[in-house]
């Protein structure tokens, strides 16, 4: 039960997970991140795997869990041009409609602290979880 994305998908949503849909009814999301994605990423702000892993530890040092520093991180580093020019702001979004380690991390995790990083297919993020709500 999971859908591919259009190619044209430039956002971290790959699959509905029905799994993650029946086991988080109800919850709710708010979250950001910083992506930074392959060496090949259009936006010039790519990095092999290792390199990005290796960014994004440094960064997540100098953030802490200080939502103003990780917009600010998200705005100069991430790859992602869904969100980078927004603080990295993925708005509020419902269980199962990202990627399975990405959905797992929103979902299961403390909210209000950076986590990762974290490997997608669409390369390597750090995830603050800003709010959740509903469920139990």
């Amino acid at each position: 039960t999971k859908t591919s994305p259009s190619s044209s998908s430039s956002s971290t949503r790959l699959f509905f997970d029905l799994g993650s849909m029946i086991r988080n009814f109800g919850k709710k999301v708010t979250a950001s991140h910083i992506l930074i994605g392959p060496s090949t990423s259009v936006t010039g702000r790519g990095m092999v795997k290792d390199d990005a892993t290796a960014k994004l530890l440094q960064l997540k040092e100098e953030i802490g869990n200080d939502p103003e520093k990780f917009a600010a991180a998200a705005n100069e580093f991430s790859s992602c041009r869904a969100t980078n020019t927004k603080g990295g702001d993925l708005g509020e979004f419902g269980p199962g409609v990202m990627v399975g380690p990405f959905d797992k991390v929103c979902f299961e995790e403390e909210v209000g602290v950076v986590h990762g990083p974290v490997s997608t297919p669409f390369g390597e993020h750090l995830i603050l979880i800003r709010e959740r709500t509903g469920g139990d």
